[in-house]
């Protein structure tokens, strides 16, 4: 279901547009500063990881995993094997249980949900704002504030209770890698989730008011909680206030029960969760992580494993699922720091472009009102504030690069000032063009 609702608004006048790009200068010319430290941060970063992985792959020693050798003991080791464990972990409020290394419980619940699309069409001096509000049922991850919607009838579509169970996650403690243990960050970092497989017996425990189970699904109906009515006690009684508080509280947990009782005989008694849900009802799922192989490289410090320590003071710690060499699991670093690296380039080189184009802005707005030059001054513009950003960051790059390995950082440097002189050339070239007066 979807409501339209549509405004007129003025346009901002010249005069105001062209305050606005003046208030924007100061924000874009902190955003153009913001990329010199980015970009230079990210150079350091980048050498210094790829440094730490590769003394971490010459060092690195491949271990069996059925035997613990002392002449290891404080060293980079390789491990591959089974990640196994006797633990039970268990859902008490759900009777779930597995044999698995992680047990995971994901809660949802059925929700109204708006989403809206707002379209601008200009006429004139004015603009038409088109504002479609659309209405639909979903299930969510956490409940929405439906007070806040834009329709009034559908402000009270939700309930405004809190969901009455929140996601878990349990952990094995006791987690072998042949004759090695586990931590329990290493049993958080292993993969490979799976959907648990409910014993065909399951039936939801009768501590769940409503409770039932349908497609690997357990589903709550809504029970709205019971207002708890708190007569006064008349003087003349010679309860004490304490005995009626009491007294209270015991009519409010019998009002809770009723109401719990009545949306089980409710469901029983026909209207299904899974098939015709309404807002407020919850529905549960359960994911584990069971015993598989994996393969790990970390330091080894008896029956443990633990980060070891490059020689920057850093730490390396990998985990990854199946039977994978140490050559791979390197290599793979090495290609996450240098996708990494290229992404932090490319959002300093963003954040100067953009701060240098809000800095440029007031010139673009000056020749709003003459059309014919209006493109030409905002392509100008954007190829300066590209010119200028990329050439700052090959010399920001360039001198980071000094810092650390200086037969690159020599190179880009100079490219980076090649491009500042060319930015120049074609500046100086431009005025000498103009008419003069």
């Amino acid at each position: 279901m979807a409501v339209t609702e549509e405004r007129v608004v003025e346009n901002p006048s010249w005069v105001q547009r062209l305050g606005s790009s003046f208030k924007g200068v100061l924000f874009g010319f902190v955003l153009f500063i913001a990329g010199f430290p980015i970009l230079f941060w990210n150079e350091g970063r980048a050498v210094d990881t790829a440094k730490r992985l590769n003394e971490g792959a010459g060092a690195v020693v491949d271990v069996p995993a059925d035997k613990i050798d002392p002449a290891n003991e404080g060293k980079l080791v390789h491990v591959s094997g089974k990640a196994d464990t006797q633990d039970v972990l268990s859902d008490d409020v759900f009777g779930v249980s597995a044999n698995a290394l992680r047990l995971k419980r994901l809660v949802e619940v059925y929700q109204v949900v708006e989403e809206s699309e707002t379209k601008r069409v200009k006429e004139g001096n004015k603009t038409r704002e088109i504002t479609t509000y659309n209405y639909s049922y979903k299930w969510c991850a956490k409940p929405e504030d439906s007070s806040k919607f834009h329709e009034a009838a559908k402000r009270a579509a939700n309930p405004p209770a809190a969901m009455p169970f929140s996601d878990e996650e349990k952990l094995a403690a006791n987690v072998a890698l042949g004759a090695f243990r586990l931590s329990a960050a290493h049993v958080k970092r292993i993969g490979e989730k799976a959907r648990y497989a409910y014993p065909t017996n399951y039936v939801v425990p009768a501590s769940v008011p409503g409770g039932h189970f349908q497609n690997g699904y357990i589903y709550v109906p809504y029970a709205p909680a019971a207002p708890v009515a708190s007569a006064p006690v008349p003087a003349s009684s010679g309860v004490s206030p304490l005995l009626a508080a009491t007294q209270a509280a015991a009519a409010a947990t019998n009002a809770a029960a009723a109401v719990a009782n009545a949306a089980s005989a409710a469901l029983v008694g026909g209207r299904s969760v899974a098939v015709s849900p309404v807002p407020g009802d919850v529905r549960v799922r359960f994911e584990v992580v069971l015993p598989h192989d994996v393969s790990v490289v970390v330091r080894q410090g008896g029956d443990t494993l633990a980060p070891w320590a490059a020689s920057d003071g850093e730490t390396l710690s990998f985990v990854r699922d199946g039977r994978l060499p140490a050559a791979k699991i390197f290599a793979d670093a090495q290609s996450t720091n240098s996708k990494i690296t290229w992404l932090l380039r490319l959002a300093g080189l963003l954040a100067m472009f953009f701060g240098l184009k809000m800095v440029l802005g007031p010139i673009d707005t000056l020749v709003d009102v003459i059309p014919i030059l209006n493109g030409i001054v905002a392509m100008g513009t954007s190829l300066a504030a590209g010119l200028v950003s990329g050439a700052c960051s090959l010399l920001t790059i360039g001198v980071a690069w000094l810092f650390y390995r200086p037969w690159i950082g020599v190179p880009l440097v100079i490219g980076g000032m090649a491009l500042l002189v060319a930015v120049y050339m074609m500046k100086k070239k431009a005025a000498s063009a103009a008419p003069r007066a």
